[in-house]
């Protein structure tokens, strides 16, 4: 691409291998789905491939510090009024990786082995994402299922839910002045400390409630259900429910009622020992439920909780709003999964995967970014991510002609132009192009960009 979303200037603090990052970047992304060595098609670039995944001076730190700094630039470029920061947690499975050094229990089993991903994805209000702010990658060791039962009496620095406050830490604070920061996460992140730490911090979040928490000074509301439920309907809102081919769920309008309002959930009674932390902490509730749901159809049933003040229903929608754009990070995740076929790696040790998903991460990035990039800013011209070679390239492919257009296509065109090389047919009932279908266009697209050098020079 013209700039690859600014990874044209990574700089991992020694030039060969800053310039070693930035080809094995262009190698994979035209074969995004092979194996390394077939991907760089050449016995000396695989074999320099090898040697920087394995060199000690390339991190995932190092990596992931690239993508956050990009990630801040574009921001600072755009100067948003609202940054969303999407977290989520997803487990990569290297089960049959029996050689594999230092991997780590996954899911429930223990006999399954991979490791945890855990991703600070910021986007904007309008879709547009930013980039990746953090990315911890860990192995659980293999003690982990032994302390289930003692989870709830251990302080939280010593649990896996730690990595909620450590983002809030990571994702920074060299935001630009007046932009509004808001970390957005669902159910698993419903835990009090984590509430406190934002507090303490002055950064703000969004989650989708878990807890059926104790409310703080009121006689006649003592769980947070029934306070979410005593609320009055503020209003309603219809929703364009969007298709999702993974688990089969159809495109569909929904209406929400709206209900808010402000509460203080008071500390558990397991917490009652740290007196570190306060005995209460305010916050306003959203609730956002579907009526009338279609038979067979699972209903929307949100309950959010934020320290964002939201006094009205307008407000109320706007969190609706962002936590709708949660799912990005799910995407993200799924097209590492899916689309750069990163369960499929192989290498020798835990340490080296790790190192190939942060800059696989950096693919499925790209990948996303065109995409929603072209949603909201349809009409802006395709040179702000494609050089005149590139989108004469692909005008002349799509269209199977050799004939240019009058002026330069729309960015819109050209994403949709990059998903007619994935398969996109473009009928009124398919609707705008997804994730995996741009992923397999770009594949494509970037493969006959690599030739056309030598079929047109």
């Amino acid at each position: 691409m013209a700039s690859f979303n600014g990874y044209d200037k990574v700089n991992l603090g020694d030039k060969r291998l800053s310039k070693r990052l930035k080809r094995l970047l262009a190698q994979l992304a035209c074969n995004i789905t092979v194996s390394i060595a077939a991907a760089c098609k050449d016995p000396y670039q695989a074999k320099a491939a090898y040697r920087f995944i394995a060199n000690d001076k390339v991190s995932t730190a190092a990596i992931t510090e690239i993508t956050r700094n990009v990630a801040m630039a574009n921001i600072k470029a755009e100067n948003p009024p609202v940054v969303l920061i999407l977290q989520d947690t997803s487990e990569f499975n290297y089960t049959n990786l029996k050689a594999t050094e230092g991997l780590g229990n996954i899911g429930r089993r223990s006999s399954a082995m991979g490791m945890v991903v855990h991703t600070a994805l910021a986007v904007g209000e309008d879709g547009v994402v930013y980039g990746i702010l953090s990315q911890k990658i860990w192995v659980r060791p293999p003690e982990e299922h032994s302390k289930a039962k003692l989870r709830k009496q251990l302080p939280i620095e010593e649990k896996e839910s730690f990595k909620w406050l450590e983002a809030i830490d990571s994702a920074g604070a060299s935001f630009p002045e007046g932009t509004l920061t808001v970390h957005v996460s669902d159910r698993e992140s419903d835990i009090y400390e984590y509430f406190c730490k934002a507090e303490k911090e002055c950064a703000h979040y969004l989650c989708r409630r878990f807890q059926n928490r104790n409310i703080s000074g009121d006689d006649e509301h003592k769980k947070l259900d029934d306070f979410a439920e005593s609320l009055p309907v503020a209003g309603k809102i219809t929703v364009q429910v969007p298709r999702d081919s993974h688990t089969g769920r159809k495109a569909r309008k929904a209406e929400l009622e709206i209900r808010h309002g402000k509460c203080k959930i008071a500390k558990s009674s397991l917490l009652a020992g740290n007196k570190d932390l306060p005995g209460f902490v305010e916050v306003y509730v959203v609730s956002a439920v579907e009526i009338d749901t279609p038979t067979g159809e699972e209903g929307i049933s949100w309950q959010l909780i934020t320290n964002v003040p939201t006094e009205c229903f307008e407000d109320a929608v706007a969190r609706v709003a962002w936590y709708a754009q949660r799912w990005k990070i799910e995407i993200f995740h799924r097209t590492l999964k899916s689309g750069c076929k990163v369960e499929e790696l192989q290498s020798d040790s835990a340490e080296k995967l790790g190192k190939l998903i942060a800059v696989y991460s950096i693919l499925a990035l790209e990948t996303m970014d065109l995409s929603y990039l072209g949603r909201a800013h349809p009409e802006a011209s395709c040179e702000i991510r494609f050089t005149e070679e590139e989108w004469k390239v692909l005008y002349r492919v799509a269209n199977k002609t050799r004939e240019l257009p009058d002026k330069v296509p729309t960015l819109q065109e050209a994403v949709f132009m990059v998903a007619k090389l994935g398969g996109f047919l473009g009928r009124n009932s398919d609707g705008y192009p997804g994730v995996t279908v741009i992923w397999r266009g770009l594949t494509d697209f970037y493969t006959i960009l690599d030739a056309a050098q030598f079929l047109l020079g």
